[in-house]
């Protein structure tokens, strides 16, 4: 008599012990697992990164130590060529209801933006209110868990980066900062 089948008296055959099966179905849920960790943690942030500027992941483009082709900038210091002085657009205390609170919990935050230079500074100023909707809009569109999740200011910050490279260009390098970030 084989393994994979029983058979009782009347010959039957009886299906094998719930064993194999949950072994199989142990397997399955852990494949599963571990293409979501995968899927979430290596290939989301990839195409999340393609998607945004170059300035806006490159930290160091951001604050003026590099070049635009990536190199160290010419004359080594942020502040040569007229280069390095940072113009700041801050948009304080947004308060928005996350999505799923039903108006019970809220976020309240202050983004400020910097540019490094002055014609971006005055397109991102004369789109101000824009500018302000697209953040609102991201704001409210996530709820609790993801605002809370390891990483989510980080993502938040690349976002909000993103918006604010629609308004002034991609090609303009922006650093976003969260001062004030409260959620209750």
């Amino acid at each position: 008599m084989s393994d994979a089948a029983a058979t009782d008296g009347a010959g039957v055959v009886a299906p094998v012990s719930g064993k194999k099966a949950g072994l199989v179905a142990g397997l399955t849920l852990a494949g599963a697992l571990a293409g979501g960790l995968v899927a979430s943690l290596v290939i989301a942030p990839r195409i999340i990164a393609r998607s945004a500027p170059p300035a806006v992941t490159d930290s160091a483009a951001a604050e003026g130590h590099a070049g635009t082709d990536g190199h160290p900038a010419e004359g080594g210091e942020a502040g040569a060529a007229g280069e390095g002085e940072k113009k700041m657009i801050q948009l304080p205390n947004i308060v928005v209801n996350p999505a799923g609170s039903q108006g019970s919990r809220f976020l309240m935050a202050t983004v400020a933006v910097t540019v490094a230079d002055e014609e971006a500074e005055k397109v991102l100023r004369a789109h101000e209110v824009e500018f302000k909707d697209k953040v609102v809009s991201i704001l409210e569109t996530l709820t609790m868990a993801q605002l809370s999740a390891p990483g989510a200011r980080d993502t938040l910050k690349l976002r909000i980066g993103i918006a604010a490279g629609t308004i002034i260009g991609p090609r303009v390098p922006v650093k976003v900062f969260l001062p004030q970030f409260v959620i209750q």
